[in-house]
């Protein structure tokens, strides 16, 4: 346990980085709700608490709507898809990003795994978890303990706490 405390403590600590252009995707979505657009979000099955936590739990964020089967939604460019995946292999997660850019909506990918440089055009943020592989090594050289979710769970709460803080600002003024 200790080496997955210390690996995780790394992975979270490198977020610092990511200051930045995880405001710059919170003010996205909050001018998505103030401008009364629809925030949509979707997920491979071992990220789906990310679109749990952000439609459905007590820190959601405001009219967020999940898309949790394969239906198809007609984007505006008011819009913005949040998409969270451990690996971006997914091929419905994938259509709703072409589906969501070609009606001009915006687009942010949590993804655990690194992406190539035409998806990095494709997409307007990327915020990586950083979990490429297990954080444990076994004996054997396999590794296990892949926190996709924890990590993705806890760059929402990054997003959370941004928007929440631009959106009571906004009701203020």
């Amino acid at each position: 346990m200790k080496i997955f405390h210390t690996q995780l403590t790394s992975l979270t600590n490198r977020l610092d980085g990511l200051t930045e252009e995880i405001e710059d995707a919170a003010r996205r979505i909050a001018q998505t709700i103030i401008s009364d657009g629809r925030l949509y979000w979707a997920s491979d099955i071992d990220m789906s608490g990310v679109v749990i936590q952000a439609c459905s739990g007590e820190d959601r964020i405001k009219d967020s709507q999940p898309i949790l089967d394969e239906k198809m939604v007609d984007f505006s460019a008011m819009d913005t898809l949040v998409i969270a995946s451990s690996s971006m292999s997914d091929s419905f997660l994938l259509s709703l990003i072409d589906k969501a850019k070609s009606n001009g909506a915006t687009v942010i990918v949590i993804s655990s795994t690194p992406q190539d440089e035409s998806f990095m055009t494709t997409v307007d943020f990327i915020l990586p978890t950083g979990v490429v592989h297990g954080l444990v090594p076994l004996e054997s050289g396999k590794r296990i303990g892949s926190p996709h979710l924890l990590m993705g769970v806890y760059i929402y709460y990054h997003l959370f706490f941004a928007v929440t803080d631009i959106l009571e600002e906004h009701e203020e003024n």
